[in-house]
């Protein structure tokens, strides 16, 4: 018991990153064990009538270690190449969630997520503890979120680090209930230390900041189909603690919040919420949902938000026919401008219809999708000369069949795309052309007892645009065939495309490859590939030219 102890402070204390490890089965574990694999690969290069990109010869040797202790992995990995050498262990971006029965503790580098919109995945380094006994739902973590970067203005804007502040900060979460069935107060504080960075950047963009967050998070049933999810959260977010404080400020009962957290002109006050409510039942549901979020709406505790964004939906779905037919479809609509501050407001509607029907040997899928968008008057007026109006209407479908005895089995899919792009603007209608259609046949034999298959597809693509039509179409065969009581696999490939641009002949593709693996042992494993491509280009501004490549690799297992 002592040494099992030993090790979790051991483990708690190297900050290492990995799933959470479950302390009650720690006992049952191997004390230390390594396993992983090593590859060794080399290549060649040859290529004529255009550049060379890549080396005519070139190797590359891989090994990805994975040592364990009690059960907890931690995993290396090593390349050695002709471009790349590289040896990396991922313990400066590793921690460690051990968890005993209801309570887990969190140390190292960690992401977590208490609701949408508080603490929503980002990335901190330091600890916390959840603890979930019968229905409390407790959470807490204190962390650095960013770490400071000074400006290098040596450096060229594409290499430099984007400098930042060293931001710390903790969020807490109060709540009772299950995880069908809960409602949790979340609470977040995050800031920027200025002394962090030693010079002040000469970024305008980037100043020290600091942030709240309060929140509610929660989901309940009712009625034993329904179901109720809301997240509900308000941020005080200020951009730049250098401007100058408010002093004067008069919050009356609320007056409290100066001291939590610094309050200037660079401050806002934003909100954001969403709520669904849905019906379910054995052979349908419905839901409906909503979601709001304000113009910059920000949190230190996630990354990024869809912003100044208002959303409606519904969604549903029925089986019929004992399951074999089901029916999906949604509809939604979205709107910006939700302040009313911009000069146009665009709205969205989006909406799609799914049809499915499957039979063991045979089924048909039909998907039509509906995206439009306009615009409407914001504080000003649109003009209909400006005035974005445009719908995208895509409808796809699969039909498949498939024959199956014993000695022989076929397959055939039939796969068909259409996609249109209306633009109901007459001025930018002749700029905005965008049409697709897209149909592509296959066939597949198998031969089981003899572990041969041969398969075959033909594929013909439209596409047209403002400045004229292309077309590709061609044929591609493979084989396959397995060997030596599955050790030994070798499959080919062949195939031809052609292209015509506005009616003219723009030449053609010619692509071959053969490829071959076999299994040595129960470790080890060897693998060959051969590819040639042959282009012949009649555009004079593209060259006709073949490339050869040939790759041999070998990977043990450990």
């Amino acid at each position: 018991m002592n040494r099992t102890i030993f090790m979790f402070l051991l483990l708690s204390t190297v900050g290492i990153r990995v799933l959470a490890q479950d302390l009650g089965q720690i006992g049952s574990q191997k004390p230390i064990s390594i396993s992983g694999s090593v590859g060794l690969g080399v290549g060649t290069y040859s290529v004529n009538g255009i550049p060379a990109r890549q080396r005519d010869f070139s190797y590359i040797f891989n090994g990805a270690p994975t040592l364990s202790i009690y059960g907890i992995s931690f995993p290396f990995s090593v390349v050695v190449s002709d471009q790349q050498r590289s040896y990396t262990q991922p313990f400066n971006q590793y921690g460690i969630s051990p968890t005993y029965k209801w309570a887990t503790l969190h140390a190292g580098w960690r992401s977590l997520e208490f609701s949408p919109f508080t603490l929503a995945g980002h990335n901190f380094l330091g600890g916390g503890l959840e603890l979930n006994p019968g229905k409390l739902r407790f959470g807490f973590i204190y962390g650095r979120f960013n770490k400071a970067i000074e400006e290098d203005l040596n450096q060229p804007l594409a290499l430099a680090q984007q400098p930042a502040y060293q931001r710390t900060g903790y969020s807490v979460k109060l709540g009772v209930g299950t995880e069908q069935n809960h409602v949790d107060l979340i609470f977040l504080k995050a800031k920027d230390k200025i002394s962090s960075l030693s010079t002040t950047p000469t970024s305008l963009t980037l100043t020290p900041a600091e942030n709240m967050v309060l929140g509610i998070s929660s989901k309940f049933g009712f009625l034993k189909h329904f179901v109720v999810d809301l997240d509900l959260s308000g941020s005080i977010y200020t951009r730049n603690l250098l401007s100058d404080t408010v002093k004067n400020l008069k919050l009356d009962k609320i007056g409290f919040i100066k001291d939590v957290i610094t309050l200037n002109a660079s401050t806002q006050l934003l909100t954001a919420a969403q709520t669904s409510i849905g019906y379910n039942a054995s052979n349908y549901n419905v839901k409906l949902k909503y979601r709001r979020v304000d113009p910059d709406y920000k949190s230190m505790g996630a990354y990024y938000f869809e912003t100044d964004v208002q959303n409606y939906t519904a969604e549903g779905m029925v089986k019929l026919m004992k399951g074999q037919l089901q029916l999906s479809g949604s509809f939604g609509l979205q709107n910006d401008n939700i302040l009313h501050d911009k000069l146009a407001r665009s709205t969205r509607k989006i909406g799609s219809i799914n049809a499915s029907f499957n039979r063991p040997a045979y089924g048909v899928d039909l998907r039509y999708t509906n995206f439009g968008i306009t615009q409407d008057r914001g504080l000003n007026p649109v003009l209909d000369l400006f005035r974005v109006s445009r719908t995208n209407h895509n409808l796809s479908t699969i039909l498949r069949y498939s024959i199956n005895n014993e000695d022989m089995v076929h397959g055939f899919i039939l796969v068909g795309n259409l996609q249109s792009l209306i633009d109901l603007n007459e001025l930018t209608k002749p700029n905005s052309k965008s049409n697709s259609r897209t149909v592509n046949f296959s066939y597949q034999l198998d031969l089981p007892k003899k572990s041969f298959g041969v398969n075959a597809n033909v594929n013909y693509t439209i596409a047209e645009v403002s400045f004229g039509k292309t077309i590709f179409y061609g044929p591609t065969i493979g084989v396959n065939q397995t060997l030596d009581k599955g050790k030994l696999g070798l499959n080919a490939a062949l195939s031809y495309q052609l292209q015509r641009n506005n009616r003219i002949d723009a030449g053609n593709i010619i692509n071959f490859n053969v490829n071959g693996s076999y299994q040595i042992g129960k470790r080890d494993a060897a693998n060959v590939a051969l590819s040639y491509l042959k282009s012949n280009s009649k555009d004079s501004t593209l060259p006709s030219f073949n490339e050869i490549r040939s790759n041999l690799g070998i990977v043990h297992s450990f």
